[in-house]
């Protein structure tokens, strides 16, 4: 979901008020600053979603005026929307000190909130993308998150036209109350939205599924979110929020599939009936954001028509129609001229045009067994690993029934406690009685109530894990490895940490089968059980030293031949203690491969010792 750039848009407030001088600034201190105008074009281009250009604005201008105010800020702008919140910090003091104007200084306190939550953080570089998240289980996400990030980023740049060349960073963060504590949304925003992703800041922003009950689509989620970063980046933020939105969740099947699969039978069904009964929710409702929408409801059936709408463009004249609106709006047009340019009709025709189409729109059924973003309510977990309800939304008879089916499996019971499912799920059908019914019926040996149980719960599309990893243990059994890998696929896809996933890929990989695919699902296991250790950015004390180098380029510490530690900072980093010796460095720049190279530090608390001015080899 996509939020504005800045905090009450304060790159614009500010490259206007640089543009139009000291005395717009309204702050004393802006009275006696030179060099205004060229500080300006990197706050355009934060403002403008390229973040490409502001980095290199920033770092021209720091090699020349390093200890000008107002270069200093912009600075900690650049390392705020690059992930640096402790230099930022840093940097915003600095600028504060040295006099500059209170207005450019606006945005410390989200640094300080993205600093002390991301602190521990663990950090992984690929090749175009950073992912952070908090020490432990959520290493687990990290090799389906790169794929489907690079997926997703080759097929989206595409539709768009345009990519960033920097890496992108991802932060995955335990639960939607950590995302409240580090975005502009509240709890109450959250859970009546159903929100649980952002891009803003120049980050995908993204509550791992451990954090919500039952998983969700989160690698579908990863690539909505990472369209949002190209769509601002090709319009240069002047897309509104309902186009953001629309072609957002239209693309964000395209790293699996192809676009246009990401909306739901319910909310199909409920677009039908609220364009037929005249309760289609007005565009313009729809800013400053889907996550002010007061229900999930609302918020599931915006998604339906600003979906549906860009589906009616791109039928029309398909991709090469969105890039040139989009690019006729980073030059300057608003939304309804670029598209009255493009498609030849006043908007408020395409739109009506567009309602007119609804009640006969057909009813698309997904045909892979997925989950649908929005096809099942958000329920957000107050502890990230706190057990699943999975009785959640039964009547109590039924909850009953299920209940003493546990207890009767449990005593090995396994016949009676399937008498006691079939009950339950006469009174109460649903897909999590459905996959309890499959998962017993498969140990009781009655393969073909197992089989039409588990299909019936994936069919459903309610996306629960247990009935696909039932459904692959099923299919194995048959001969059907490629089906059930299919069906372990889908079941990571929402929610990858259930060991149940892992043992039957190890299951199905361990004589002969896909030794990656092996190697991964074992690992998954092993942090299950012993999560990795937080990996603390410093490296000892004795030593206090600062980090220069290829400007902006991601810094990790290594002492000997230990690991590389994150240091969550980029260079110019803030100070950072070290112990005395031989200490590595590892800078991996925003374009290209990463740079190493070993210094010997000394044992002095009184100087801070630069390391690293032309690192040019390991």
């Amino acid at each position: 979901m996509r939020r504005g750039s800045l905090s009450i848009g304060l790159a614009a407030l500010v490259a206007a008020v640089l543009r139009a001088g000291p005395a717009a600034a309204q702050d004393p201190k802006a009275l006696d600053l030179p060099g205004f105008e060229d500080v300006s074009a990197g706050y355009e281009a934060i403002e403008a979603w390229r973040y490409d250009t502001a980095r290199e604005v920033a770092a021209d201008l720091w090699s020349q005026r390093a200890e000008d105010p107002l270069v200093m800020a912009l600075m900690a702008e650049v390392k705020l929307h690059h992930g640096d919140y402790r230099g930022a910090l840093e940097m915003y003091e600095q600028a504060d000190r040295a006099g500059a104007p209170r207005f450019v200084l606006r945005n410390r306190a989200l640094a300080e909130a993205a600093r002390t939550t991301t602190e521990d953080y663990a950090e992984v570089a690929g090749d175009r993308f950073v992912i952070r998240h908090a020490p432990g289980r959520d290493a687990i996400l990290r090799p389906w998150a790169f794929d489907t990030l690079e997926r997703s980023l080759e097929k989206l740049s595409t539709y768009f036209g345009f990519s960033p060349e920097g890496r992108i960073l991802v932060e995955f963060y335990p639960s939607a109350q950590t995302l409240a504590q580090v975005s502009s949304l509240s709890r109450t925003d959250i859970e009546n939205s159903g929100t649980i992703a952002l891009c803003k800041w120049n980050r995908l922003m993204v509550t791992t599924p451990r954090g919500v009950v039952f998983g969700y689509a989160w690698r579908d989620t990863l690539s909505h979110e990472l369209a949002h970063l190209l769509i601002g980046g090709a319009s240069r933020n002047r897309a509104p929020i309902w186009l953001h939105e629309g072609l957002a969740k239209y693309v964000e099947t395209a790293w699996r599939a192809e676009p246009g699969l990401g909306i739901s039978v319910e909310q199909q069904k409920a677009l039908r009936r609220a364009a037929v009964e005249g309760e289609l929710i007005p565009f313009e409702a729809m800013h400053p954001s889907m996550a002010k929408l007061p229900t999930q409801e609302q918020t599931s059936l915006a998604f339906a028509e600003v979906f549906t709408f860009i589906e009616f463009l791109v039928k029309r004249k398909g991709w090469s129609a969105i890039r040139k609106t989009l690019g006729r709006m980073g030059e300057g047009l608003s939304d309804q001229e670029a598209l009255q340019e493009v498609y030849g009709l006043p908007f408020a025709e395409l739109e009506s045009r567009w309602r007119a189409s609804l009640p006969d729109r057909p009813i698309h059924h997904p045909a892979d067994g997925r989950l649908v973003k929005g096809a099942r309510r958000i329920e957000l977990k107050e502890q990230p690993d706190s057990p699943d309800d999975e009785l959640a939304g039964l009547d109590p008879e039924s909850r009953r029934y299920a209940r003493a089916a546990d207890l009767l499996y449990t005593r090995g019971r396994v016949q009676a406690a399937l008498v006691e499912l079939r009950k339950a799920h006469t009174r109460s059908p649903s897909a999590q009685l459905a996959g309890k019914l499959a998962q017993v019926a498969l140990q009781a040996g009655d393969l073909e109530t197992a089989e039409a149980a588990a299909r019936d719960a994936v069919d459903s599309g309610s996306g629960l894990a247990g009935p696909n990893v039932t459904l692959a243990q099923i299919l194995v059994r048959q001969n059907e490895p490629e089906a059930a890998r299919e069906a372990l696929q889908r079941a990571v896809d929402v929610n990858p940490f259930d060991p149940r996933i892992h043992r039957a890929i190890v299951d199905l990989e361990e004589n002969g089968g896909d030794p990656e695919a092996l190697a991964q699902a074992r690992r998954a296991l092993r942090w299950m059980a012993e999560p990795p250790r937080p990996v603390r950015p410093s490296s000892g004390t004795g030593a206090r030293i600062r980090v220069h180098g290829p400007p902006m380029a991601r810094v990790f510490i290594a002492r000997k031949d230990g690991p590389f530690r994150p240091t969550r900072s980029l260079s110019p980093t803030p100070v950072l203690d070290v112990r005395p010796g031989p200490v590595k460095i590892r800078w991996v720049p925003p374009v290209g491969p990463a740079v190493e190279r070993t210094f010997e530090v000394r044992a002095d608390l009184d100087r801070v010792q630069v390391l690293g001015a032309e690192p040019t080899g390991s």
